[in-house]
């Protein structure tokens, strides 16, 4: 596929991604970021464009998966920054809250990845259910149960 091609295929669907985004982040400069790393992935894959059945769903997918890896980083970030802020100036709370979220990091990332993305959405970035529902495509009693799995499994893990 060429680049003209990919222009007449993808850009007439510009709009609607970044609807879809705008809905997901909230923010206009957010949401024309995440169109912009979608267009790029997907250009990225124009190889396989051509064997797509609906290309429309496709590029929604990829600024819905976008917007969410987008989400994951952010709040997760802004969570960091917070909670780091509020820890004791001694120095040692701070090294031991490093410590346990280090070893939270590591537990999430040995779970399945549609857990980690509800582990993550809900406990480090405060979404509800519904909302992270709305981000994964995930119906409302999937999501309930990875939360519920996710965090029996990080909880054994940690041994609280």
């Amino acid at each position: 596929m060429t680049g003209q091609e990919f222009k007449e295929l993808i850009l007439p669907m510009h709009a609607a991604m970044y609807r879809a985004a705008f809905y997901l982040v909230r923010s206009e400069d957010d949401a024309s970021d995440v169109v912009q790393d979608a267009v790029l992935k997907i250009w990225q894959r124009h190889s396989e464009i051509e064997s797509i059945d609906n290309i429309y769903s496709y590029c929604i997918t990829a600024v819905r998966r976008q917007a969410l890896t987008f989400l994951q980083k952010a709040r997760y970030s802004e969570e960091l920054t917070e909670n780091v802020g509020t820890v004791s100036d001694n120095g040692i709370d701070s090294l031991e809250y490093r410590e346990r979220l280090s070893e939270v990091n590591r537990i999430i990332a040995t779970l399945p990845k549609n857990q980690q993305d509800v582990i993550r959405l809900s406990s480090f970035g405060g979404c509800s259910n519904d909302e992270i529902a709305g981000i994964t495509g995930l119906s409302d009693t999937n999501v309930r149960a990875l939360l519920s799995r996710g965090r029996k499994k990080i909880k054994s893990l940690l041994k609280i």
